[in-house]
């Protein structure tokens, strides 16, 4: 169990900061909340993960299948983090 949470943080490293300062960017002209924060990371996040690990670096994702991850269940872990943020920002 601990050595699959490093496996997530590793890949999830490289798409966390990019993403909260563009989402953090795309928010400033409408005034920075939660929810426009929010709005803003529910479609950088993926972007992020697309231009990151299907385009520059391909081949990672062999490194995560040794450990039982596979290309599908990061995207679904990435869709289901971004709507369940902006469902918590609806919801407050």
């Amino acid at each position: 169990m601990l050595i699959n949470l490093k496996v997530l943080w590793i890949f999830y490293r490289k798409l966390l900061i990019p993403a909260v300062l563009f989402s953090l960017l795309t928010s400033i002209p409408a005034g920075i909340n939660f929810e426009t924060f929010s709005f803003g990371f529910l479609f950088i996040f993926p972007l992020m993960q697309y231009f990151i690990y299907e385009l520059r670096l391909k081949n990672e994702y062999h490194f995560y299948a040794n450990f039982g991850f596979s290309r599908i269940s990061f995207w679904m872990i990435t869709v289901a983090f971004s709507i369940i943020l902006k469902l918590i920002s609806v919801i407050l």
